[in-house]
């Protein structure tokens, strides 16, 4: 086996290995100091250490990693919705089967969230899928923040009791949850800080007509990631696998 495979195995394990654990403080710690180690013994530091570069530096994940992890990029990642929500209502809906349920939205911003824990997917008019997301109460992100186009169909998984959709305001902030965000509407244009309390997942980064760029996000106060980004006009952020996480504008 080569040994940036093993390497990807072993980093793989250790990350389900935290989100077993609840991703509170004490596991963070644990998780943290060991990928310490793992990286301290990696075969590659001494041979290849430029490979290795842009993560040690700012937790950016590079080459085929990156690509595996964000997969297709659906093009519908770029819509924004009239975020006035007119036409948004609030749905709430019982998940009676173990095949899960379509729930039918008007445009608009939404939350969702679901008790106690599955997958929401959410497809584009060709049924291509837009964003797939682990929620609930008891595992995965706490809620998911997306705008719905009125062609899109939205799925539940039977993971869940109960699905709820609720229409949202849109406001600029520095704390950005699970879901697509947008660069100028949900976060002001600059230079930052991001990082999470808590959890363990990824952000993207995307513009049109550019490679994306993916960092990790390992929560922890005093452990967890912390990575410098800068965000430009019209650029969309899509965060996965993490609750929440904050940005700290850098003073110029």
């Amino acid at each position: 086996m080569e040994n940036k495979e093993r390497w990807s195995i072993m980093k793989n394990t250790m990350q389900k290995w935290f989100q077993l654990l609840g991703g509170k403080t004490g596991p963070t710690i644990l998780i943290a100091s060991c990928l310490l180690i793992l990286s301290a013994c990696h075969p590659l530091q001494k041979s290849e250490p430029e490979k290795l570069i842009p993560y040690e530096k700012n937790f950016e994940i590079v080459g085929p990693e990156k690509d595996a992890l964000i997969g297709k990029v659906n093009p519908a990642i770029y819509t924004t919705v009239d975020r006035s929500n007119e036409n948004a209502e609030q749905v709430e809906s019982e998940v009676y089967t173990k095949e899960g349920v379509k729930v039918t939205l008007q445009p608009g911003r939404y939350s969702i969230t679901g008790y106690p824990v599955g997958n929401i997917f959410i497809y584009d008019k060709n049924g291509d899928l837009v964003i797939r997301e682990i929620l609930g109460h008891s595992a995965g992100v706490g809620s998911l923040t997306v705008d719905i186009d009125g062609t899109y169909t939205v799925f539940a998984d039977g993971g869940y009791d109960y699905v709820s959709f609720v229409p949202i305001p849109t406001q600029l902030s520095t704390d950005l949850n699970a879901g697509i965000w947008e660069v100028g509407l949900d976060i002001e244009a600059g230079e930052y800080i991001f990082g999470s309390e808590y959890g363990l997942g990824y952000l993207e980064l995307h513009e049109e007509g550019k490679e994306p760029v993916l960092y990790e996000v390992i929560g922890g106060i005093e452990t967890g990631s912390k990575s410098r980004v800068k965000l430009t006009e019209g650029q969309k952020i899509r965060i996965t696998g993490i609750s929440l996480v904050n940005f700290k504008p850098i003073d110029e």
